[in-house]
């Protein structure tokens, strides 16, 4: 079964707004619980919230270089 560009590159945005929603959540659940337990700002907490927001990037960085691969070895095919 073939798939189009467009079809795959649909995929992935709908991939993407998941994975950042995702992100979003746990970001909201990790600064709730430090709200809970009165946590003082420290760097563990800070450092927490920060791979929170960190991680979702450095998938979308993957994930558009894995793109843009697929795409440079179609056109020299």
């Amino acid at each position: 079964m073939l798939c189009r560009e467009g079809d795959r590159m649909s995929w992935m945005y709908f991939a993407t707004a998941a994975y950042c929603l995702t992100a979003l959540f746990l970001l909201a659940m990790t600064y709730l619980e430090g709200l809970q337990a009165r946590a003082p700002w420290n760097m563990y907490r800070l450092a927490g919230l920060l791979i929170c927001i960190f991680w979702p990037v450095l998938f979308l960085y993957l994930m558009f270089k894995m793109i843009s691969k697929t795409r440079i070895s179609e056109r020299r095919g």
